[in-house]
């Protein structure tokens, strides 16, 4: 492989546009953002990262909290900003009686915590679930809640912005598109692509968050684009109760867990969802095994969904059932799934592409969510985050040079919505890129080996969205069941 000559694939834009709007990173080409020289870069993320700091510390308060805890008035040096990672506890900080008793306010006065929007002049008390508060936000607020999925009951909240989603429709975009003399580098006519989706529609939660990013950058909020197994919504709610339905089992007592009166109210929608639920999947297969049979088309799932869309596929004999060059991004793993042998082929055989895609490393707090490993596998980071590594036992920052090995934490300059310092429960080992990979970029790139710590390390922190189907169905499930 042959790496671009930086003459020609150096950004248009300057060092002071990149400092001033780290966004418009998202607008440069995968070849101009890796082949951006590392010095370059340093300088570019410490300009950046100084600038990002002293707008949000004055309004973001849990920010400046933090910062006035550390003593940090400004920061002058990337390494200044490690004592500002935020856990993943903050962003699920709130007393979980607020969703039990239905204290929206008080929620809505806990997120105004977090971010640089106003919103103390909201009164959110009406809205009785927490999908009626993230409807409220939406129609009334420029801030788009992204939601965990709630393993404990307790979701986390993220918030978004509407120019940051846009964000991450143009980084969903780049996923898709390789670098210097790669046969995927030009990647074109990825705006006149249908887009298959194996999952829910609706939601909060990160997939259906891109979904509306994605139809609403590129296709002018054209939902006909969208074709997805489950047209309906992923519902907090649900989720939040999935959660705790794990924690009264594992406690055994699964038979004191009460239902919120909200819930209760929409049973009879909730029933009528699961009784769907098989003659929905038959109608989706059908669907896009007929109307978009031969075509490019952009495919996204869990391993799991396209594993089942692939032996759906089997079962009628369609194999090879879209274009060749469709563009496919699949994420998570198995999530305890026992999958059968051959999966990957049998993915590959039924979508018609000639490998198994190339996997992404991210997560819901950075605002272009997933990085995709090059072809020797390394998952590179797309310029506007700052990594950071961690020592997991003394909490001290690495060496911010060569390779470290620890927990990976980042600060994401390109967002605006809140301060955008991170501190994951993932393992990595990071090369801070001092020299490039092997494949030709430039930048901080992770190993394709990252294990999760424990929870009792603060593992389980990152938000995921892959699981939650399978926890949404388990609740539906158990409200069917109760009684009247």
């Amino acid at each position: 492989m042959n790496m671009p000559s930086l003459k020609s694939a150096r950004p248009a834009l300057s060092i002071e546009e990149l400092t001033a709007a780290p966004e418009k990173f998202l607008d440069l080409t995968i070849t101009e953002m890796h082949s951006i020289p590392n010095g370059t870069l340093q300088e570019i993320h410490a300009r950046a990262l100084s600038a990002h700091f002293t707008a949000m510390v004055e309004r973001v308060p849990v920010l400046a909290l933090l910062a006035e805890e550390q003593h940090i008035r400004e920061i002058s040096d990337i390494a200044q900003a490690g004592p500002l990672l935020l856990s993943h506890s903050v962003y699920k900080s709130y007393p979980l009686s607020v969703l039990e008793n239905g204290r929206f306010d008080r929620l809505t006065r806990w997120l105004d915590k977090l971010t640089a929007h106003d919103l103390s002049a909201l009164d959110a008390s009406p809205c009785g679930s927490i999908d009626e508060w993230i409807d409220f936000l939406d129609a009334n607020t420029d801030i788009r809640v992204k939601h965990s999925s709630g393993t404990t009951g307790k979701l986390s909240f993220v918030p978004r912005s509407v120019s940051e989603m846009d964000t991450v429709a143009k980084g969903f975009m780049r996923f898709f598109e390789g670098f210097g003399d790669e046969p995927d580098a030009h990647l074109t006519g990825f705006e006149s692509l249908p887009i298959i989706h194996a999952g829910y529609r609706h939601g909060a939660m990160g997939q259906a968050r891109l979904l509306d990013a994605v139809t609403r950058y590129f296709h002018g909020g054209d939902d006909s684009w969208v074709t997805t197994s489950n047209p309906g919504r992923l519902s907090a709610d649900v989720l939040s109760l999935g959660g705790r339905i794990k924690g009264a089992e594992q406690r055994g007592e699964l038979g004191k867990l009460k239902l919120a009166p909200g819930l209760l109210a929409r049973r009879d929608a909730f029933e009528k969802e699961q009784a769907q639920s098989e003659e929905r999947t038959r109608a989706f297969f059908h669907d896009v095994a007929t109307r978009l049979r031969g075509r490019r088309v952009v495919i996204s799932g869990t391993v799991p969904q396209l594993v089942d869309l692939a032996e759906e596929g089997r079962k009628h004999g369609v194999m090879a059932a879209f274009a060749p060059d469709s563009l496919v991004h699949i994420a998570g793993g198995s999530k305890g799934r026992v999958l059968p042998d051959g999966y990957r082929e049998q993915i590959v055989q039924f979508i018609g592409i000639n490998a198994y895609p190339r996997l992404g490393y991210g997560m819901t707090e950075m605002v272009n969510a997933t990085h995709r490993a090059c072809p020797l596998g390394q998952y590179h980071f797309r310029p506007n985050i700052v990594p950071f590594i961690i020592d997991p036992e003394t909490g001290e920052q690495l060496p911010r040079a060569g390779t470290q090995t620890g927990r990976f934490g980042f600060v994401d300059i390109a967002i605006k919505t809140h301060w955008g310092g991170f501190l994951t429960g993932d393992e990595v080992t990071l090369s801070f890129g001092d020299t490039p990979c092997g494949c030709g970029r430039t930048g901080a790139h992770v190993d394709p080996v990252i294990r999760r710590y424990s929870e009792t390390e603060g593992g389980d922190d990152k938000i995921t969205c892959a699981g939650a189907p399978d926890a949404h169905n388990r609740a539906l499930d158990f409200i069917t069941r109760v009684a009247e």
